[in-house]
C-alpha cells in the first residue's frame, strides 16, 4: 500500500473527482472507485441500511447539505444513494469565495453524471465573479491583434472570456443541465443576447423552468416566450423588452417580483396572485395609472409587497392605500415599506377598507409620530 504524505493529499482529492485516466500527477496515489450497488454483508448489519431506498431518500430530504455529506461518508452504499442529492439544489452565490464556485464547476465537469440531477441553480454563470468587463493583459491583447483573430461578440474582451477555463466549464455544465426548473444567474453577463453565450441560451430555452430570475437582459421577450410553464418570475435591473410580450406568453405566471412598470406589462391577462413591487432610482414615484393595471390579473391578487416614497406627504400615502383597497379588494397580506413617518389617524381611516386583510406589516416606519398624533387627537 502506498504511503500517503501530507503534500500528496490535494492531488489525491483532485484525482478522486476526475474521470478515470485524467490525473494531474502520475506520481500521485490512486484510488480505484468500485461500482456501488447493493450493500455488502458488513453493511447489512445496520438497521438504517436495511430500510428500502425510497424511505432512505425521504429521510435525506430532511437533512441539510452538511448532514448529508456526513451520511455519505459512512459507507459506499449510502454514498451511492445520497451523493446526487447534494447536487439537486445548488446555491453557490457570490458570497462564496470564487475558488469554491470554481471547485463546484470543476467537480461537475469531472462528474457529468451529476449534472442531470441539478434541479435548481442560484449562483454565478461563470466561476469568476469579475473579469468580463476588464481588459486582458496588454501582452495577451497585443498577441490577439497580431494574429488578427475575429471577435465572436460585440464586446471587445469577449474573446478573452471565451478562452478561459471557467467559461468552458460553464458551457459543459449548463448545456447538459436540462433538468433545471429553478434558475438564477447572479452575475452580470447578458447571456440572452451575447452570441458568445448562444449554446447556454439554447440550453435555457430547452429547460422547463418553474422559477426564473433575470437581470441585465436585452432580449427578455425571447427568454420568457420559451418558458410556457413559468410560474415564478423575478425581474432585476436592465431588463428590456417586456412590453413586447403577448398575453399568451407565460400563461401560468402566479408570482412576480419587479417594479410597478414591469408589473404593468406582465400582470394583465395572467393569473398573478403574489406580487412584490421593488423600487428603482428611476421610478420611485407612485403612478396610480400603472397601479390600476394590476386589477387586470385573471386571478385575485392576495399578497402584495410595495414601497411608498414621499411618506412625509400624507396625501400621497393615503391615495396609494385607497387605490390599493379599491383595485385589489381581495388582498390578504400587505407589506409596505414606509421609510419615514406614518400617521396613526391615517391607518385608522384607511385600513378598514381592506376587508379581506389578514396580515399587515409596515417596514421602516417611524411609529413615534403615531403616538404623538393620537395624543393630539385626544387633546383636541
Amino acid at each position: 500500500m502506498t504511503k500517503l504524505t501530507l503534500s500528496q493529499l490535494p492531488l489525491l482529492v483532485r484525482n478522486i473527482f476526475r474521470p478515470k485516466g485524467k490525473v494531474d500527477d502520475p506520481k500521485a496515489p490512486q484510488i480505484d472507485l468500485v461500482n456501488r450497488g447493493a450493500p455488502i454483508e458488513c453493511q447489512k448489519r445496520s438497521r438504517l441500511v436495511q430500510l428500502p431506498e425510497d424511505i432512505l431518500l425521504l429521510i435525506s430530504h430532511h437533512l441539510d447539505k452538511a448532514e448529508t455529506a456526513n451520511v455519505i461518508r459512512t459507507c459506499r452504499y449510502l454514498h451511492h444513494l445520497f451523493e446526487s442529492t447534494l447536487y439537486t439544489h445548488l446555491s453557490p452565490l457570490e458570497l462564496w469565495y470564487s475558488h469554491k464556485v470554481d471547485l463546484l464547476h470543476r467537480t461537475l465537469v469531472g462528474r457529468p453524471d451529476l449534472i442531470s440531477h441539478i434541479r435548481s441553480y442560484r449562483g454565478s454563470l461563470l466561476a469568476v465573479p469579475t473579469g468580463y468587463g476588464q481588459p486582458p493583459p496588454s501582452r495577451l491583447l497585443h498577441d490577439k491583434l497580431r494574429r488578427r483573430k475575429p471577435l465572436v461578440s460585440s464586446d471587445p474582451y469577449a474573446l478573452h472570456i471565451a478562452e478561459t477555463e471557467p467559461f468552458k466549464n460553464a458551457l459543459l455544465i449548463f448545456t447538459k443541465a436540462t433538468n433545471i426548473v429553478d434558475l438564477d444567474f447572479t452575475d452580470h453577463y447578458d447571456w440572452a443576447s451575447d452570441p458568445i453565450f448562444a449554446p447556454i441560451k439554447a440550453a435555457v430555452f430547452n429547460m422547463s423552468l418553474n422559477r426564473l430570475y433575470i437581470w441585465n437582459c436585452s432580449l427578455s421577450t425571447e427568454v420568457l416566450r420559451a418558458q410556457p410553464e413559468l410560474e415564478h418570475l423575478e425581474i432585476g435591473c436592465n431588463v428590456r423588452g417586456l412590453e413586447g410580450l403577448d398575453r399568451r406568453d407565460i400563461p401560468k405566471l402566479r408570482s412576480l417580483k419587479g417594479t410597478l412598470q414591469d408589473a404593468s406589462y406582465l400582470v394583465p391577462g395572467r393569473p398573478v396572485e403574489r406580487l412584490e413591487l421593488v423600487e428603482r432610482h428611476e421610478n420611485r414615484d407612485f403612478d396610480p395609472n400603472l397601479f390600476r393595471t394590476l386589477a387586470l390579473s385573471t386571478r385575485p391578487i392576495t399578497q402584495l409587497t410595495m414601497c411608498i416614497y414621499h411618506s412625509w406627504d400624507a396625501q400621497i400615502f393615503r391615495k396609494a392605500l385607497r387605490i390599493a383597497s379599491q383595485d385589489l379588494p381581495h388582498l390578504e397580506q400587505l407589506r409596505i415599506t414606509v421609510n419615514g413617518f406614518i400617521s396613526g389617524q391615517l391607518i385608522l381611516d384607511e385600513m378598514p377598507s381592506f376587508q379581506s386583510i389578514r396580515r399587515l406589516v409596515f417596514l421602516n416606519a417611524d411609529l413615534d409620530k403615531v403616538a404623538a398624533t393620537i395624543r393630539l387627537s385626544e387633546e383636541s
